[in-house]
C-alpha cells in the first residue's frame, strides 16, 4: 500500500516514465520515414523535460550510434516505483546475486562453445571468464532488477572460423547460452526439490538462502526461455536461422535488422503476449522442478 506521500510521487514518476517512452518513440519515427524537427514546440518541451535524467545516463548507454539512455531511464524509474509499491529490498538483492552468476555463466558458455569449434575471438577478448564485470550490460541488468528479465553483453563470435560452418556453428554457439541457464536452474532446484533447503528467516532487507536459490532457479528459467525467442539479437534467432533449410533461412535472415524494434515493442506493448510466451511457461517449469 502507498502512503499519502508516496502515492503522488509514484504517479509523478509514472507520467515522467511515459514522457521518456514518448521520446523513445519520437527517435524511432525516422526509421519509418517520419521526421519531426526539434524546432517543434512540443518536441522541444519533451526534450527539455527528459534531458535532466537522460544526459547523465548517456555515458553508460551508447551502443555504437544507438543511444539507449531513454530505455535505461524508463526501467530505472520503474525500479524506483517498485520500491514505492513496497517491493522488499531483499527481493532486489536476491535478483542481483542471481543475475551476476546467471549472466556470467551464460556468456562464458557462448565463449567456450565458440572456442571448442575453432573461434578464439571471445577468448582473445577476455570473455571466456566468469568475471561478471566482463559480461554485464547496464540496460540488461536494470531490466532484470526492474521487470525480471534482461540480457548481458553479446559475446563476439566470428562465424567463418567455426568448424561447423557459419550457419550451423552459430546455431550451436547460440544454443549453449540457454542450455547453460537451464542446467543451472535444474541443478539449483535439486536441494529445493529434496527438501534440503527451506526458508530460514524473513527480512525486507536481507534475502535468506532459500529466497536466493529460488530466485536463481526462476531467473535462469526466464533467461533460457526469453533468449530462445527467435527474435534478433536473442539466441533464438541464430538457433532458428541455423536449423532452417535454404532458402527459408535467407528469407528469415532479412528480419534481423527489425529484431530490436520487434523485441522492444513486445516488451513495451505486448504485455499479455510477452507473459504468455515467457512468464507463464517459466512459472510452470519452476513449479515442476522445485
Amino acid at each position: 500500500m502507498m502512503g499519502p506521500l508516496t502515492s503522488p510521487v509514484y504517479y509523478i514518476l509514472e507520467i515522467y516514465k511515459w514522457l521518456v517512452l514518448a521520446r523513445v518513440l519520437v527517435t524511432w519515427l525516422p526509421m519509418f520515414g517520419l521526421y519531426i524537427g526539434t524546432h517543434n514546440p512540443l518536441i522541444r518541451i519533451l526534450f527539455q523535460i527528459t534531458d535532466p535524467i537522460l544526459i547523465p545516463l548517456r555515458r553508460f548507454s551508447q551502443v555504437g550510434s544507438l543511444d539507449l539512455s531513454p530505455l535505461i531511464a524508463f526501467f530505472l524509474i520503474g525500479l524506483v516505483q517498485n520500491f514505492l509499491l513496497g517491493r522488499p529490498l531483499a527481493q532486489t538483492l536476491a535478483f542481483a546475486i542471481a543475475l551476476l552468476v546467471a549472466f556470467s555463466v551464460h556468456e562464458c558458455a557462448h565463449a567456450w562453445a565458440a572456442l571448442q569449434m575453432g573461434d578464439s575471438t571471445a577468448y582473445d577478448q577476455g570473455r571466456l571468464t566468469l568475471d561478471p564485470r566482463k559480461h554485464l550490460d547496464v540496460l540488461g541488468a536494470i531490466m532484470v532488477l526492474a521487470v525480471g528479465f534482461g540480457w548481458a553483453k553479446p559475446v563476439p563470435v566470428n562465424p567463418y572460423r567455426l568448424r561447423n560452418g557459419p550457419k550451423a556453428g552459430m546455431a550451436l554457439v547460440a544454443l549453449s547460452g540457454p542450455l547453460s541457464n537451464l542446467a543451472m536452474a535444474f541443478a539449483a532446484a535439486i536441494p529445493i526439490k529434496l527438501g534440503l533447503i527451506a526458508p530460514m528467516f524473513y527480512s525486507a532487507y536481507i534475502p535468506d538462502p532459500y529466497q536466493i536459490v529460488l530466485t536463481f532457479v526462476f531467473l535462469n528459467v526466464v533467461l533460457a526461455i526469453f533468449n530462445a525467442l527467435p527474435i534478433a539479437p536473442l539466441d533464438g534467432f541464430s538457433i532458428l536461422y541455423g536449423v532452417l533449410p535454404y532458402p527459408a533461412s535467407e528469407s528469415f535472415k532479412r528480419l534481423e535488422p527489425f529484431g530490436p524494434i520487434i523485441l522492444l515493442m513486445l516488451v513495451f506493448l505486448g504485455g499479455g503476449l510477452f507473459s504468455t510466451l515467457v512468464m507463464t511457461p517459466a512459472r510452470l517449469i519452476v513449479g515442476l522442478i522445485t
